[in-house]
């Protein structure tokens, strides 16, 4: 099952009882907007008996870090699909990423505390490396760019004051509050604009800095 708000799902194969599984917890995280159901219901959906999925899961928590690690191969996906027609080392290419984030996350609400949230950050190594995974392929594309400029810069630094806008931008619209504050901005022009300044930035700063 895919839809547009939970995480792509193309890459199980329906017959398999754990992905299954994983598949009906995605449902019911997608219907109900968050994580609030129990393993039965979820067997339930999958068709099984209440004791299928502890074949497969120690607990709950194990079954939801295996549907957050669903979610960052999709957003794996979608930013890849994005940036693919960019030039590699570009900016645009880092800020296509950003904005393909964006719209993964604004798109798939009910998913986003899961992956990004406190709900698996200390409970599972799992979820854990999913969410240094995604990091790491900005780090990456920053990475190209420091390269193809001949900059003398950290690429892990850069990446995660580029991560803090996104995840700032996302967050303020996503709770609202962006229509508060300003009910007009575009967030992803807002990224393009915020992204460009800071690292043009950089790179003018350091040819000024060059003899």
């Amino acid at each position: 099952m895919t839809s547009r708000s939970s995480p792509d799902t193309t890459s199980y194969h329906h017959g398999n009882l754990k992905n299954a599984l994983i598949l009906a917890a995605a449902e019911l995280i997608e219907e109900r907007g968050s994580i609030d159901f129990s393993m039965s219901e979820t067997a339930r959906r999958a068709g099984v008996s209440s004791g299928a999925p502890y074949r497969h899961f120690k607990d709950k928590e194990d079954l939801l870090s295996h549907v957050a690690a669903l979610g960052f191969i999709g957003l794996h996906a979608a930013v890849n699909e994005a940036i693919a027609p960019l030039p590699r080392g570009s900016i645009a290419r880092i800020i296509q990423s950003g904005h393909a984030y964006m719209r993964y996350v604004t798109e798939k609400v009910a998913f986003y505390d899961l992956m990004w949230g406190e709900v698996l950050a200390d409970t599972h190594e799992n979820a854990e490396l999913t969410t240094l995974g995604a990091f790491n392929e900005l780090v990456d594309l920053v990475d190209d760019w420091v390269q193809a400029e001949n900059l003398v810069t950290e690429p892990r630094e850069l990446a995660v004051k580029l991560m803090a806008m996104g995840h700032g931008l996302v967050s303020l619209k996503m709770t609202k509050r962006l229509n508060r504050l300003a009910p007009e901005l575009c967030i992803y022009q807002c990224l393009t604009d915020s992204a460009q300044t800071f690292l043009t930035g950089i790179k003018d700063e350091q040819a000024k800095a060059s003899p």
